[in-house]
């Protein structure tokens, strides 16, 4: 399985963190990295996301550029910002999907590396995108191939 890990572009500040919105500069961020990764995200099967505004608008802009919307955008709570990394883990075992993108917030997407990959320490900006490769997603199984920021 391969694994796309996505944190959602800059936001807006001072607004309840389930509605705050991208800024402009996190929408370029966002179309900018899914152009440099074009390539890449063709093998992108299924898109999950956070069902937090901001992610849901990184999800909506990557896909747009990424498969031109012929792709469907699933939501996942356990996808916010203190998302379950265990729970992820049981969604990815049960996917049919061989390539994942998901969208999310931190402190979750750096414990979510972390907990797949048996690492620590992982940082994740905004708009950065982390590829993972697994035979099986469970706790420690999975590679970190890269961390690609924008900036």
């Amino acid at each position: 399985m391969k694994l796309f890990l996505l944190r959602h572009g800059d936001a807006e500040p001072g607004t309840a963190d389930r509605v705050r919105p991208l800024s402009i500069y996190g929408r370029e961020q966002v179309a900018q990295l899914a152009m440099q990764h074009m390539d890449a995200a063709k093998s992108i099967k299924q898109v999950v996301s956070s069902p937090y505004l901001r992610a849901v608008q990184t999800a909506k802009i990557f896909t747009q550029v990424t498969h031109k919307n012929n792709i469907a955008i699933d939501w996942l709570d356990d996808l916010t910002p203190l998302g379950d990394p265990r729970a992820i883990q049981g969604f990815l075992q049960q996917t049919q999907a061989d390539t994942v993108l998901m969208v999310s917030h931190l402190p979750l997407v750096g414990l979510l590396v972390d907990y797949l990959t048996g690492e620590t320490g992982t940082r994740m900006g905004t708009a950065n995108l982390a590829s993972l490769s697994m035979d099986y997603p469970a706790q420690g199984m999975a590679t970190l191939n890269w961390i690609h920021y924008v900036d």
